[in-house]
């Protein structure tokens, strides 16, 4: 630094002996004993030596790193790591360019010692945001919360660097400070509340592993249904399926219970579980038309050979007729709808599938599908769900079984129309 600042006070010195002469020729000799005469070269000298560090060096470096065809050099420029070096140049010029007008200790040392501490802060704090881009998008780092453990270092780095040039700029020890910081410990606490909730969020959140980014999560009491795009130290970032943004503070997470469905990726399927709403007064024992029409379905071949087989014995050993058992018309559609499933390839036939009765009631009887599809692509699941229910809907009639529903306008209007007749 010294071999440094005697080269630039050189350097000053041959400037002013090179202006010496015309400063002599224009009757100004008394500038050439004041400080001002020295503090405009190197005032002038601290400019030029920015601009050539700025346009030239720099954009030479900025211009290599954009050639890089690696993540790390796109962040590097889009967060201008660069840019506060170019002022760390001129600022050293212009310090060891005062020489002994600048002492060590001195006010001009301290504000310069001060800036440069600044600038290196933006500048290492910067670098920190592109490690946290490039880690991010990293294997090694998938569903870590790099960017909430980047943010904490971040804050540090403020801290101790403002602390630290605090202590440079006021010519104080840094323990008169750090002292001092056991009586503002209750007031950190309260400034820093939410930052040091949000770590803890952060920590508990990862160690579990209850939330990544990229998760489908559902959060009913505060109405949040979406992929979770970013978990961060303060905030939680949610993209709704209306694309809508949604940002809560990290700590909620552990404050109201939340629903992940990452599940369903893991599983290799998502669930089924819809339920038709049939008329109770059609059920019914199945009648030999309806028998005879069910039969020409070839999924329900096997069903009727392997009951009829279980009904005979059944009632063989009942005396009384009346007890015997027999088909019935939603039994045989259960049956149907069962080997439908088993038939459809979009179905997974690994994991759960059934065709279930629910607890009758003033909305009629509830036969509830359930079962898991192979794709977890919300259209394509939508897709599959329907296809099943438009085929279902369809070809219920065969079984003499009816949907229940409200009365609709046109119902009303057929049933004025046949009151008047």
């Amino acid at each position: 630094m010294e071999s440094f600042s005697s080269l630039v006070e050189s350097l000053i010195l041959i400037i002013i002996g090179i202006a010496k002469p015309l400063i002599v020729s224009l009757s100004l000799n008394w500038l050439l004993d004041t400080i001002y005469l020295h503090l405009f070269f190197v005032i002038l000298l601290a400019i030029i030596s920015a601009l050539i560090f700025n346009k030239l060096i720099l954009e030479s470096i900025r211009k290599s790193i954009a050639r890089v065809n690696h993540d790390i050099g796109k962040y590097l420029l889009q967060y201008k790591v660069f840019k506060p070096i170019g002022w760390v140049f001129p600022i050293f010029i212009f310090d060891a360019g005062l020489g002994n007008f600048s002492p060590d200790g001195g006010v001009i040392n301290r504000i310069t010692e001060f800036l440069i501490i600044i600038v290196f802060v933006i500048s290492f704090t910067r670098f920190l945001s592109v490690l946290s881009e490039t880690w991010k998008n990293h294997p090694v780092f998938s569903g870590t919360p790099i960017k909430s453990y980047v943010q904490l270092l971040k804050l540090i780095i403020y801290l101790f660097g403002l602390a630290i040039a605090f202590c440079v700029i006021s010519d104080t020890s840094p323990w008169t400070i750090l002292s001092g910081l056991g009586a503002l410990t209750a007031i950190i606490i309260l400034v820093f509340r939410d930052t040091i909730l949000g770590l803890v969020a952060s920590i508990q959140i990862f160690g579990s592993d209850t939330i990544r980014e990229g998760d489908w999560v559902t959060i009913p009491s505060l109405d949040i249904d979406g992929d979770c795009i970013e978990v961060s130290l303060h905030t939680v970032t949610v993209r709704s399926f209306d694309q809508a943004l949604i940002t809560f503070p990290t700590s909620k997470l552990l404050e109201h219970p939340f629903k992940n469905w990452r599940g369903i990726e893991k599983a290799g399927g998502r669930r089924i579980k819809r339920s038709l709403l049939l008329d109770q007064d059609s059920v019914d024992f199945l009648t030999p038309e309806i028998r005879e029409r069910l039969q020409k379905i070839k999924l329900l071949a096997n069903h009727f050979k392997e009951k009829d087989s279980e009904i005979f014995k059944a009632n063989s050993k009942l005396a009384d007729s009346i007890n015997h058992r027999r088909l019935t018309n939603i039994g045989v559609f259960r049956a149907y709808i069962l080997s439908y499933l088993k038939s459809d390839n979009n179905i997974n036939q690994e994991l759960t599938m059934m065709v279930r009765q629910l607890k009758p009631g003033t909305n009629g009887l509830p036969l509830e599908i359930y079962a898991f599809t192979k794709s977890t692509d919300w259209v394509k699941y939508e897709t599959i769900q329907s296809d099943i229910f438009d085929h279902l809907l369809a070809v219920m009639h065969l079984f003499n079984l009816r949907l229940i529903q409200y009365p609709s306008g046109h119902d009303i209007r057929n049933i004025g129309k046949n009151l008047k007749k």
